[in-house]
């Protein structure tokens, strides 16, 4: 992953002081000052290289002489020594003083967290939702999200593509991606001893990068849901399946403690900024799509979240919101060209249709080619038929030699550009939604269902 820049004190530089000779020690000259009085030759005496033409005034001159050198040595004396028990940090300093080595500089103060300056970001500067004016058909939106959402490498290559084709996607973001595997113990799993996941903690060195990924994308209009944390599905022990309120609320409390607290779990102080507000996230899907939405929802619901994309329904409708008021965005059961059954929508689900349980790599340009032709014919029912969304989940993967990630790359560029045609997360969906009168949101809701099974 790749790591964002730090904001680092520089390390304490010297004024430079006053520079003491050309090698760190003060130069004294002593000058002899000659004098131009006339005087009888038998009278002068020599004394030490001092001539006087009196006793008495030549002691006198002669200690005013010796205290005057007496104290311009003693000031030589004090350079000297500060000279070489100072270190010289001026831009012309050598490497040492008369020959000693410098003493070593201080070290600096430990680096201060980065504080973000990014301004705040407005979702409408991606997509602006409208009322539908009488008897204007909705637009077509295709919802396109990523579970786990932690490899630096395919925040990178995804952005580029929706940077192209003018999408924005849901990255659904696994809590301990935020921890590091030295810290793991943090995360106790609903059912399961501390430090115990069905997926990989990062490395600590690794987290920052994340952040980047996570901050990068929020500035330019992508959003963040939660994927929860340890990802236990049906055989990993106690799962998703089987937990109640108190186990999901324990899920999502480890989860925003996890994204509001990483600096302190990770014993970083330096570690940078997250600028994506926890209160931006508002939705998410369950790992493996297991769940009982009677314990579900109410833990949503505790936590403010208003959306979940975690169900199956059989082909493609319009959201609706539930008994608990959260909007739910199913995955669509819909037909697979060339297969005798449906697929659920979503690249994991493709596979093991594809290559069998468990999964293993296949012919992936067919394959490849497979799911493009079901993204198309999901695309055509709906919209010629309903306009309900296209709900396409994915995972930040290689699966199958790349095949899911090539069909959808090929979809999404080929079809987000075309007319009333919106590549958008399912927070831009709720927003339009949620401008439109509720008697024509109603009816919308109300049509059948396209591209069923």
């Amino acid at each position: 992953m790749q790591p964002i820049a730090r904001t680092r004190n520089p390390k304490a530089q010297g004024s430079g002081g006053n520079h003491i000779g050309a090698g760190g020690v003060l130069g004294v000259e002593v000058v002899r000052v000659g004098t131009t009085r006339a005087v009888s030759p038998s009278a002068l005496l020599d004394f030490g290289g001092f001539r006087a033409v009196d006793a008495a005034a030549e002691w006198t001159s002669r200690m005013k002489r010796s205290v005057l050198l007496v104290g311009v040595l003693v000031v030589a004396v004090a350079f000297t020594v500060l000279a070489r028990i100072q270190p010289h940090t001026g831009p012309n300093a050598a490497a040492g003083t008369l020959g000693r080595a410098a003493p070593a500089a201080p070290s600096p103060p430990p680096p201060t967290p980065t504080v973000s300056t990014a301004p705040p970001v407005d979702p409408d500067s991606f997509f602006t939702p409208t009322r539908l004016a009488p008897g204007q058909r909705p637009p077509q939106f295709i919802v396109v999200s990523f579970d786990g959402a932690g490899s630096h490498q395919k925040w990178d290559y995804w952005r580029r593509v929706a940077e192209r084709s003018h999408m924005r996607f849901t990255g659904f973001l696994s809590g301990i991606y935020l921890v590091g595997s030295e810290h793991r113990t943090a995360y106790r799993g609903p059912g399961h001893s501390p430090g115990r996941a069905s997926i990989g903690f990062p490395a600590t060195a690794d987290v920052p990068a994340l952040i980047s990924d996570l901050n990068e994308a929020w500035r330019r209009g992508y959003e963040i849901g939660t994927h929860y944390n340890g990802h236990f599905c049906s055989g990993a022990g106690y799962s998703g399946g089987q937990w109640t309120t108190a186990d999901w609320s324990s899920e999502l409390n480890q989860f925003f403690g996890f994204y509001r607290s990483y600096r302190q779990i990770n014993q970083d102080p330096t570690m940078p900024t997250l600028e994506v507000p926890a209160s931006s996230i508002k939705g998410g899907r369950t790992p493996c799509l297991e769940d009982r939405p009677d314990q579900l929802m109410p833990a949503l619901r505790k936590y403010a979240l208003s959306y979940d994309s975690s169900g199956i329904q059989d082909g493609l409708a319009w959201p609706k919101r539930n008994g608990y008021r959260i909007w739910e965005f199913p995955m669509a059961y819909v037909p697979m060209p060339g297969r005798p059954n449906g697929v659920v929508s979503m690249d994991y689900n493709f596979w093991v249709k594809q290559t069998g349980s468990p999964p293993r790599a296949g012919n992936s340009v067919a394959d490849s080619q497979q799911v493009i032709a079901t993204y198309r014919r999901m695309y055509e029912a709906a919209y010629q038929g309903n306009r309900a969304p296209l709900i396409l989940g994915n995972h930040f993967n290689s699966w199958n030699n790349n095949a899911y990630t090539a069909a959808l790359t090929s979809f999404v560029q080929d079809y987000c550009g075309r007319p009333d045609t919106y590549c958008v997360p399912y927070r831009d969906v709720i927003r339009w939604m949620e401008t439109q009168d509720p008697t024509v949101l109603t009816r919308l809701q109300n049509l059948p269902a396209v591209d069923t099974v």
